[in-house]
């Protein structure tokens, strides 16, 4: 009796562990993310041309020796995938390798590369992959982001650009190499939560001789950094033009805010101005909110006489002789009002427009200035007009204006706030930079409750070298990072940190 007791226990046992290891087997096959991976990244493997991939990019094998890519991503290390044809065989660092290999590299530089070695019947090819291309220009940082992100970066150089991303310990961890010169490199998002990553990119090298007027467009790329859209302005008459990329705003997708110009001859100027025949041609300044299609308003300096008094550019006695770049927009930002806030530099002003119907709301600075700054408190030749999160406005005042007149020795950050009903500054607070910086520079707000910034520090074409190129500061002056190109002219127009 207790054998045969023991047996059935036995036997309920081994049935029990059969139904246990079948629902296993059972929830393996049906919901294992390890068995569907494979077979898709098989799949997508044997799609591929015969070659060799880095990150799902085709290496051009050519010629043989050293190679430099084009665009690399280590934020996610790199994978190298090899499809050998008929009769060869692919090493990659030394090992044979048929299919993907994943390699755990989370920095790139100028010591690290990937050997490739294809043998088959005709000899042996072999390749040295540079991780960092030889192009790039080494760079020095010290210290380390008090902040969240990754600083997204480009190169201002006429040789060679890149945008780039750099993490909060200044390692390289990717880049792509632009056709020309590339600004404001950014990371957004849409209304999906889709990442979206912009930068703006010069496609002439002047506008009717205008050397500081580079029409171009918005370069759109997705998370994978693939190029999307290429964003032009749009023209009443449903065509394109070329934007002038020194500033841009993506709301969402299809949901931009662009900025153009038209060479025009402006009739009418004020008589005391002296004008040629009452007359001067200009680089008119045209600002649009475009939303799937649709121009929704568009303003246009022209229509304002002040910018004609404004304006520190234009020689009024040969004032038909050249086209003029009488405004030079150069940075915008949205309002806490949801108005746009534009910076001319050849103005020295501050523009507010609104964005019902692109009308002027108020000039900020220069000649024309509404909010009686002082001799003190006026700015100059300016970049880089931001909101922060207490409402504050912050301007990198290049300061030319005041250091020709022997009233300041190098740039500045002006923080300031304005009571629009009174018409009137109700603070103001001026930084000095190490640095003049008569063109291009930045400011941004990385951390409004503990007060760390990050700026651009631009350049000075009388050839003088600043001995940092991006600085991530805290309000009390303590330099929290720093970063610079070691060699050449590669100049930062500014600098953005995202998460």
């Amino acid at each position: 009796m207790k054998k045969r007791i023991w047996f059935v226990l036995q036997f309920m046992m081994i049935a029990l562990l059969a139904l246990l290891l079948v629902g296993c087997g059972l929830s393996d096959s049906a919901g294992g993310d390890d068995t569907g991976d494979a077979s898709s990244d098989d799949e997508a493997i044997a799609d591929l041309d015969p070659g060799v991939y880095i990150n799902g990019r085709a290496l051009d094998l050519a010629e043989e020796g050293e190679l430099d890519l084009d665009l690399l991503s280590v934020e996610e290390g790199i994978t190298v995938t090899a499809v050998p044809e008929d009769g060869e065989v692919i090493y990659v660092n030394g090992d044979e390798t048929s299919g993907a290999v994943h390699l755990d590299i989370d920095a790139i530089t100028r010591e690290r590369a990937i050997e490739i070695e294809i043998t088959d019947d005709e000899g042996t090819r072999i390749y040295m992959v540079n991780l960092m291309p030889s192009t790039f220009g080494d760079y020095t940082t010290e210290g380390e982001s008090a902040t969240e992100g990754d600083y997204y970066l480009a190169t201002y150089d006429e040789d060679v650009s890149y945008i780039f991303k750099l993490d909060s310990k200044g390692n390289l961890i990717f880049y792509k190499k632009t056709e020309n010169n590339a600004l404001d490199f950014r990371k957004q998002y849409n209304s999906d939560g889709e990442v979206r990553y912009t930068y703006l990119l010069y496609l002439q090298d002047s506008f009717c001789g205008i050397s500081g007027i580079n029409p171009g467009c918005v370069v759109v790329m997705d998370e994978s950094y693939e190029v999307i859209e290429e964003i032009y302005y749009q023209t009443s008459d449903g065509e394109e033009r070329m934007i002038d990329p020194h500033g841009f705003i993506y709301l969402d997708d299809g949901h931009y805010l662009l900025t153009s110009y038209v060479d025009t001859v402006v009739e009418d100027v004020p008589e005391e101005l002296g004008a040629v025949d009452n007359s001067a041609y200009l680089a008119v300044l045209y600002v649009q909110e475009v939303q799937d299609g649709e121009v929704l308003w568009e303003f246009c300096s022209a229509d304002y006489p002040e910018f004609l008094n404004a304006t520190t550019m234009v020689d009024w006695d040969e004032s038909t002789s050249e086209c003029y770049d009488y405004m030079h927009f150069n940075s915008m930002y949205i309002d806490n009002d949801d108005n746009l806030l534009v910076s001319c530099r050849n103005c020295n002003s501050i523009l507010k427009l609104s964005r019902e119907d692109g009308s002027l709301v108020w000039i900020l600075g220069g000649k024309e200035d509404e909010f009686g700054l002082t001799d003190d408190q006026l700015f100059s030749k300016q970049h880089s007009i931001i909101v922060t999160d207490d409402g504050s406005y912050m301007i990198f005042n290049n300061a030319n204006d005041q250091v020709a007149k022997g009233s300041a020795e190098v740039s500045s950050i002006i923080r300031l706030r304005v009571d629009e009903e009174t018409m009137t500054v109700t603070e103001y607070e001026k930084q000095d930079t190490e640095f003049y910086s008569n063109y291009m520079g930045s400011i941004r707000e990385l951390d409004s409750e503990n007060g760390i910034y990050l700026y651009a520090v631009g350049g000075n074409w009388n050839g003088l070298i600043p001995e940092w190129s991006m600085i991530e500061y805290s309000e009390d002056g303590e330099t929290l990072f720093t970063f610079r190109f070691d060699e050449g002219n590669r100049l930062l127009y500014c600098a953005n940190k995202c998460e």
